[in-house]
């Protein structure tokens, strides 16, 4: 069975690697750092874990030591790359309708996080929310995918779109001067979201390219081809929601009424389906957070305190006692083992 690992799709791995090639960082040593398959551009549209993107990140950041090389990659973007996704956006009857869309259907280009929109008085905010943290890796990528985000809004509103504020939930990086040029606002940086907040009149603007009849065919292709994404199993819906619980802003120990929640049932018919489906939440968070660790701690970039709080752990010595139980082995020497080992396909189970 293919876990549920959040991915993205190839056609944004290339464009931070496309960026890193013009900065002169040799290809073959960010497919080690980053265990990038081969020909990433031969198909765009393929799915590739997130924990590849996050590894680039983190090897380009320390690399380069450039604050500015996520706000280079965006604007290198284009909303074209986004495919029906980015051409429904050009189409939307109004700035609304496109922040709908994105909203809706962003998870064909990464289910790692989700766009949402919040109207508060004469203002808007559009906020980014993605795994809970930041570490090297996630900072640079939530910062590219505010700035895309930005960079998109552009290209539908008209490239003289001003935000009000952009926020960030990460310190400030120590040079920060590009922000300030490509934002063209105030940046603020230790703050409890990351976003951008615009005046409200800017919901009702009509973009150019806007065409009604064409956005709502667009949006019936997303929507099938998000079909497609979509878990066939309740099991499989259950072990996506413990992956994007896990991920959370709160994180912790994925809850079976959190769970229930999101997918729009009660604890008791849920506890009944996984019953039916020969298993049970209990057990299926458990195999989650055990495959995760394994995904966990073949990254060079991830410590064992960091893998032991994104899984919900409260130190490392619990994630201790349950890699015992799951490997036989302790953390650091399941690492080595898992790092002499080839890395194991998407349905290949973690060594005991």
């Amino acid at each position: 069975m293919v876990r549920p690992q959040p991915t993205v799709v190839a056609k944004v791995v290339q464009r931070v690697v496309d960026q890193a090639l013009r900065d002169g960082v040799r290809l073959d040593a960010m497919r080690r750092a980053a265990r990038l398959p081969q020909a990433l551009d031969e198909d765009p549209g393929r799915r590739i874990e997130f924990d590849h993107l996050l590894d680039l990140w983190t090897y380009l950041g320390r690399t380069l030591d450039d604050p500015s090389l996520p706000l280079r990659v965006a604007r290198a973007a284009a909303i074209e790359d986004l495919h029906v996704l980015g051409f429904a956006m050009m189409t939307a009857p109004s700035v609304r309708d496109a922040f709908d869309t994105i909203a809706r259907h962003g998870a064909l280009l990464t289910d790692s996080g989700r766009w949402e929109m919040m109207e508060a008085g004469r203002r808007v905010h559009v906020r980014w929310y993605r795994a809970r943290p930041l570490t090297l890796g996630h900072r640079l990528s939530n910062e590219t995918a505010v700035a895309q985000g930005l960079g998109c809004l552009r290209r539908i509103a008209g490239p003289d779109l001003t935000p009000v504020e952009v926020t960030f939930r990460h310190p400030a990086p120590p040079r920060r001067g590009g922000h300030g040029a490509f934002f063209d606002c105030t940046v603020r940086f230790d703050a409890p979201h990351d976003g951008i907040s615009f005046h409200r009149e800017l919901l009702d603007a009509v973009p150019p390219s806007a065409n009604r009849t064409l956005w709502e065919y667009l949006c019936q292709s997303a929507e099938a081809l998000s079909g497609a994404l979509a878990p066939r199993s309740r099991e499989d819906a259950v072990r996506h929601a413990i992956v994007r619980e896990l991920s959370s802003a709160d994180g912790g120990v994925p809850s079976l009424p959190r769970v229930a929640r999101a997918l729009g049932t009660t604890e008791r018919t849920l506890r009944r389906h996984l019953e039916a489906e020969g298993t049970s939440f209990r057990r299926l968070v458990d195999e989650v957070r055990r495959e995760r660790a394994g995904s966990l701690l073949r990254r060079a970039t991830v410590s064992v305190t960091e893998a032991a709080l994104q899984l919900g752990f409260a130190d490392a010595t619990a994630f201790s006692h349950a890699c015992q139980r799951w490997f036989g082995c302790a953390p650091r020497e399941l690492r080595g083992s898992l790092r002499a080992a080839p890395s194991p396909g998407p349905s290949s189970p973690a060594p005991r």
